[in-house]
């Protein structure tokens, strides 16, 4: 290969990674009952039979603590401050299970009351998402005491946009949200089972900064291309 052969195959190849990222956030629309498995099939296998396993996963989430943060005379700044990740290697797959309380057909996303975290390949931006709790009324009876939290890309819950509800006495309520940017995953609160998920993103504006790096560096590989032909002719 020559070497003019060989800067052009690094170029294609960056230009093709570069086109796979910026359109990783491709939109989503999705409405999932969880009734077309059998239950005790895990969420995931779920969502590789409708093809959605490459764009979003459920995990089984768990708090963690941030590390401390000290000021320079050794002041605590992040007290209190946490993040949310996918404990299911530890604690076990989310499912699909038959429950009596189920809003569609005869299945819910289970988790044995635990909360859920509802994952994305890439950050999105949110059109709309809801979801319906089961209808059992159990839960948090605390007025508000709940809340669907949307996750940065670092785990931690971008709070502005918290959408909070009562769960106990409320069954079947369904939970809805507004438009939400830069959504990296979700977690569904702990205490009852959840029903009919319909998520609805649209692709950012903007690549993210690491796809636009892919793309300045194969364009100026390119330019690099076109200035020494130029030279040959």
């Amino acid at each position: 290969m020559t070497k003019f052969s060989f800067i052009k195959a690094v170029a294609l190849s960056t230009l093709a990674s570069a086109c796979v990222a910026a359109h990783a956030d491709t939109a989503i629309h999705a409405s999932l009952d969880f009734d077309s498995v059998s239950s005790g099939t895990t969420a995931n296998q779920y969502l590789a039979g409708l093809g959605l396993d490459t764009v979003m996963s459920f995990g089984n989430a768990d708090r963690v603590d941030d590390a401390p943060i000290y000021d320079s005379i050794g002041n605590l700044l992040n007290d209190g401050a946490f993040h949310w990740v996918d404990a299911s290697a530890t604690y076990g797959n989310v499912l699909v299970k038959a429950d009596s309380n189920a809003v569609s057909a005869h299945n819910v996303l289970w988790n044995d009351h635990a909360p859920i975290l509802l994952t994305f390949a890439a950050p999105v931006n949110l059109a709309s998402f809801s979801v319906q709790q089961d209808l059992s009324g159990f839960g948090n009876l605390q007025d508000m005491g709940s809340y669907l939290a949307f996750l940065d890309n670092t785990g931690h819950v971008i709070s502005a946009d918290n959408v909070y509800y009562t769960q106990g006495g409320n069954p079947g309520l369904t939970i809805t949200s507004g438009a939400v940017t830069g959504v990296s995953g979700m977690l569904l609160s702990a205490g009852v089972h959840y029903d009919n998920l319909n998520i609805n993103t649209v692709t950012a504006a903007v690549p993210e900064p690491d796809s636009m790096a892919l793309v300045l560096s194969a364009m100026g590989l390119f330019g690099l291309l076109h200035s020494r032909r130029r030279k040959q002719d």
